[in-house]
């Protein structure tokens, strides 16, 4: 990858499979030899200590408030999932005073000094740790840190599912708030996720179906579709659906996966 860059996940709501995605593209570059960090900047709904199973010291939370660096954050988990590249990871806290404080007890002049904070941390990431590229996960809908979160993007992914609900609110998102971003150099794609007909019998209908769906979407929602990842019942209903990507490398998923992050690649470095 020839230029840094940062690249946002959001959704209009929740339920998208947000963070299953973010994590598995940020392993996978990682495995093929990119430096990769991936921040969790969901903090309402915190989940990457669940799926990583990690209870660091510090916290993302803590970076916010000027309490630490986020080197003291970061933990390399490139050894431990045997990658050829590096994968750290940040995690956001998941106490519920941290989270209530972030939500509700903050006011405008904390939140521009945390996305001050971010972009520094942001900085120190690319200047320090020679990073590639940065994932931010950040919470669906329209709240302030999502919204700083964005504006600290290069590229936003919009990840939405096949329904009359996550269209609409997807295309009034992007004419409320993306496009505005635009003008400060943010660019931002779609990404659909648990599309109907993970194991099609008809696959030549099954492609030509998607496309005319993807076609029209576009049309609709005014933003470029790049890629879409099936419905897996075997990864959406696992107990612990950990790194697809990594662990079962010729799953479906996988290679669907593999074929985004091309697309992704390609994208960012336009």
């Amino acid at each position: 990858m020839d230029q840094r860059k940062t690249i946002a996940f959001h959704s209009y709501k929740g339920g998208t499979g947000k963070t299953t995605l973010i994590t598995n593209l940020a392993a996978f570059y990682a495995k093929k030899g990119l430096k990769v960090c991936l921040l969790d900047l969901d903090f309402p709904a915190p989940s990457l200590t669940s799926y990583f199973r990690k209870m660091p010291c510090k916290y993302i939370n803590d970076v916010l408030e000027g309490e630490a660096q986020i080197s003291d954050v970061i933990v390399d988990l490139t050894s431990e999932l045997e990658l050829k590249g590096k994968f750290f990871v940040g995690f956001s806290s998941p106490r519920k005073l941290d989270i209530d404080e972030i939500e509700f007890r903050h006011n405008e002049k904390w939140q521009i000094n945390a996305l001050k904070r971010l972009l520094l941390a942001k900085n120190e990431l690319f200047r320090e740790l020679k990073v590639d590229i940065i994932f931010l996960d950040t919470s669906p809908g329209i709240r302030y840190w999502s919204i700083n979160t964005l504006a600290a993007a290069d590229f936003t992914a919009i990840l939405m599912k096949d329904s009359d609900m996550d269209i609409e609110g997807t295309r009034k998102m992007i004419n409320d708030i993306y496009d505005s971003l635009t003008r400060f150099g943010s660019k931002y794609f779609l990404l659909l996720n648990k599309v109907p007909g993970a194991f099609p019998l008809d696959e030549l209908h099954n492609e030509n179906s998607e496309k005319a769906f993807r076609d029209e979407l576009e049309r609709v929602v005014g933003a470029q579709v790049i890629g879409s990842i099936p419905c897996f019942c075997d990864i959406q209903f696992s107990r612990h659906e950990f790194l697809f990507a990594i662990k079962k490398p010729e799953h479906p998923f996988s290679k669907r996966i593999a074929a985004l992050a091309e697309n992704i690649r390609n994208i960012i470095e336009q």
